[in-house]
């Protein structure tokens, strides 16, 4: 057995706990039978003692031994007492009557009765008399305040001995049985309750990246076992959803650069096939360059889908004037609108400032403004407007254009996705995608409206950036 594993851990933790309660139990319980025994023989020392007592302490009694050997009454006494050792003496160790002939152990008991000399109530002693065990009640015998006898009454403790030492078998051999009762137990009880968790093990060692749709059974316990399991199963769904993005991705990002590399290189192959003058190798590399620009925008385009889709993207720590920003941002993007002739309209409110990277910022803006622009036919307009509401930058591009058909809305943010009206515009389908990439990882929301033949109108909502936070 896997003395690391938890399984093995439970069941000596479960062992420990319950042997350690039970050891304490039956040693409570065996030392509450030895005291109940204890007091039981030291009631019936004492219901003895009572008797004896009242006939030593007679108004005149002569404590001596041929006094004690007349008393019938004494006699009487003593033959109810069967078993037990009745010693009589005095304060100075002199012995006056003893039931037994004492022999050799009669320095036991004048030890007893000189340590016994100052008592002035009855007091209970254990002491072997040789090797015998007595339970010994010790009892002033009183006169006038004057101390005349000292009675000693011995119960043999080998009743007593012989009941404690069977309880004691007893108790062992049931703590020993319990204890393996327990320890079995606790191994089947750790078993059961950790069977869901190596179920749990099991499957995951058998999702790989080709099989990430398998999912951890959920045990329906309601406790922390059902919670881990659907932790799992919500990791492998993240998991699965992640590797289905990549494999897209790299498969989009193929296709995107297969046509540019492909016609790069068959343009540098036909210019290569023969000799040409110098205005057809000007014109070749023209095209070349052409190419390699379109090219060189995937790349970035791609780069920056990266960004924005890095789990640990982190802004840039700041703030700056988005009013300004969109300002600059209108001088290029008039440029691209008179070419087609459209009139480009601002509504922007001064001083409006966000936290974040301002490039990313405008850059997410450019792409829209420039799709704006891409699908407005000549002599419509495109506005841009800015301003402040509940809290947030609301920034609204408004355009005149031809409109993207409802079922294509839903996708319109997609990676590589172009609508059935772009396959005509210039463009890799990556703008809107890093768009939002960008607006969302600042804490930010994009929405989209757009109708056909009437135009789109594209809206970002950033929250403002705090004087509180800038000053702490």
């Amino acid at each position: 057995m896997n003395t690391k594993s938890i399984r093995f851990r439970l069941t000596m933790w479960c062992t420990l706990v319950f042997s350690v309660a039970m050891a304490l139990v039956f040693i409570a319980f065996y030392l509450l039978t030895q005291r109940s025994l204890l007091s039981h023989t030291d009631s019936a020392i004492t219901a003895h003692n009572e008797k004896i007592v009242e006939i030593i302490t007679q108004e005149d009694a002569v404590m001596n031994q041929s006094f004690i050997n007349s008393s019938q009454t004494f006699a009487q006494q003593f033959s109810e007492m069967p078993g037990m050792l009745l010693i009589i003496g005095d304060p100075y160790g002199d012995i006056l009557y003893s039931s037994h002939d004492l022999g050799i152990n009669e320095s036991d008991i004048i030890d007893l009765l000189e340590k016994s000399a100052n008592i002035i109530r009855p007091t209970f002693v254990n002491r072997n008399i040789g090797t015998t065990p007595l339970r010994f009640g010790i009892f002033p015998a009183e006169r006038s305040d004057q101390r005349q006898a000292i009675v000693l009454m011995g119960q043999p403790m080998d009743v007593i001995q012989k009941s404690l030492n069977t309880l004691t078998l007893t108790l062992v051999s049931v703590y020993v049985g319990l204890l393996a009762i327990i320890v079995a137990g606790g191994f089947l009880l750790a078993r059961k309750a950790l069977s869901p968790i190596s179920q749990v093990s099991k499957q995951l060692k058998k999702i790989s990246a080709e099989n990430l749709k398998e999912r951890v059974p959920n045990p329906n316990t309601g406790d922390e076992i059902e919670e881990l399991s659907q932790t799992f199963n919500s990791l492998l769904d993240h998991l699965n959803d992640a590797f289905i993005r990549e494999r897209q991705f790299i498969g989009d990002v193929a296709h995107e650069l297969k046509t540019p590399v492909a016609t790069l290189k068959g343009g540098v192959e036909v210019t290569m096939s023969k000799k040409r003058t110098n205005r057809e190798y000007k014109r070749a590399l023209d095209e070349t360059l052409i190419d390699i620009n379109q090219l060189s925008a995937i790349i970035k385009n791609i780069l920056d889908l990266a960004w924005t889709g890095a789990e640990n993207t982190k802004l840039v720590d700041g703030y700056f004037d988005l009013s300004n920003a969109l300002i600059e941002l209108q001088e290029i993007v008039i440029k691209l609108a008179s070419r087609k002739r459209i009139v480009l309209e601002s509504e922007i409110d001064p001083g409006i400032v966000v936290g974040g990277a301002e490039d990313k910022i405008s850059r997410a803006v450019l792409n829209i403004v420039d799709n704006a622009i891409k699908y407005t036919p000549g002599g419509g307009s495109v506005t841009i407007s800015l301003r402040k509401e509940k809290g947030n930058a609301r920034l609204e591009v408004k355009d005149t254009g031809i409109g993207i058909p409802k079922k294509e809305l839903g996708h319109i943010f997609e990676r590589f996705y172009r609508g059935s009206k772009a396959t005509k515009t210039l463009g890799s389908g990556l703008g809107l995608a890093i768009s939002q990439g960008i607006i969302k990882a600042h804490r930010g929301e994009i929405k989209i409206k757009s109708k056909v033949e009437s135009g789109t109108s594209v809206t970002i909502i950033l929250p403002l950036f705090q004087k509180s936070t800038m000053s702490s």
